[in-house]
């Protein structure tokens, strides 16, 4: 062979192995998917289960952050697909949204931007990046397909977090009325601006009339089986009313977007004699059916005459 053609097949070699060339930071043989490290301490939580999900602050204040500290809302997850600029599809379930580096980025983004399917592009390092948050403290999942060929896919878990910081929303039930010197029983619910149920809060209940006694200034206990906020008093022993006030010491501010907050409920207790009540009670009825069965005899007297088409059902 000529020297001119061995520097011509040694160019041709050369371009050749230009061509299937590997970069050094390029995909992998597996699709992964990852919180990032490079942008934020690393959550609580493997990922791999709802049971071990990365955990992540619900967004409070209606604000999708990201930072190194606690005090991001949301979480930013990195992609490595098995090919240079792969298409990725990413999907999520739950109360989990998705948002890209640019939605992220501007100063409209609130909770309300978020979906729950992205289209990805990854870069010349097979890297895609996205961001998940999750409103709810139930864990969603976050799955990521390449597509080729042959398709691969990869999930992981996200979970929101709250605290009595975040308390938005108190609910109270109570009787409205009560027999004299009765126990009166009284339940507490309170749930953060996403409806997740709080049990840490200090909730309050306040009684105001008569002799009623025991409920001053208490703070109700949460119960793990009820699932409620529990606490009692007893009714004043003459008749009359008696205000009950269940309030939360610490709540959130209020946030636009979630509407407004509620952290007291007052309600009114009519304290009664049940007995004579019952007995007032019957005697309308009583009275009631007098009357209907006066109009009823009326009505049939009619049906007797043909002038009416169908008798009344007189009352016993």
């Amino acid at each position: 062979m000529s020297k001119k053609l061995i520097a011509v097949a040694a160019a041709a070699a050369l371009a050749l192995t230009g061509l299937v060339a590997v970069p050094a930071n390029s995909a992998g043989a597996n699709l992964t998917l990852l919180p990032s490290a490079t942008v934020q301490a690393t959550p609580t939580g493997t990922g791999l289960t709802s049971t071990t999900a990365w955990e992540v602050p619900v967004p409070s204040q209606d604000v999708l952050r990201l930072s190194t500290t606690v005090s991001r809302s949301v979480i930013a997850l990195e992609v490595n697909t098995r090919s240079n600029n792969a298409a990725v599809a990413v999907t999520s379930t739950g109360a989990v949204k998705l948002i890209t580096a640019a939605q992220l980025a501007a100063s409209t983004t609130t909770t309300a931007t978020g979906t729950q399917t992205l289209s990805l592009t990854a870069n010349d390092s097979g890297v895609a990046t996205f961001y998940a948050y999750n409103t709810s403290t139930t864990a969603g999942s976050v799955t990521v397909v390449e597509s080729g060929t042959t398709p691969a896919s990869n999930t992981g878990w996200v979970k929101g977090t709250t605290d009595a910081n975040n308390a938005y929303k108190l609910a109270a039930t109570s009787p409205t009325i009560a027999g004299l010197g009765s126990k009166i029983e009284y339940t507490a619910t309170v749930v953060d601006m996403f409806g997740n149920a709080l049990t840490t809060p200090v909730v309050k209940g306040q009684t105001l009339g008569g002799d009623a006694t025991g409920g001053t200034a208490a703070n109700m206990t949460y119960s793990t089986t009820t699932k409620v906020y529990e606490a009692s008093f007893t009714n004043r022993t003459t008749a009359g009313a008696v205000a009950l006030l269940v309030s939360m010491a610490i709540s959130a501010d209020k946030v636009t977007a979630f509407g407004a907050p509620n952290t007291s409920v007052f309600v009114n207790i009519n304290g009664a004699d049940l007995n004579a009540t019952v007995t007032a009670l019957t005697a309308q009825v009583a009275a009631l059916k007098a009357d209907y069965n006066a109009l009823a005899e009326k009505w049939n007297k009619r049906v007797a005459s043909k002038k009416a088409p169908k008798k009344a059902v007189v009352l016993k």
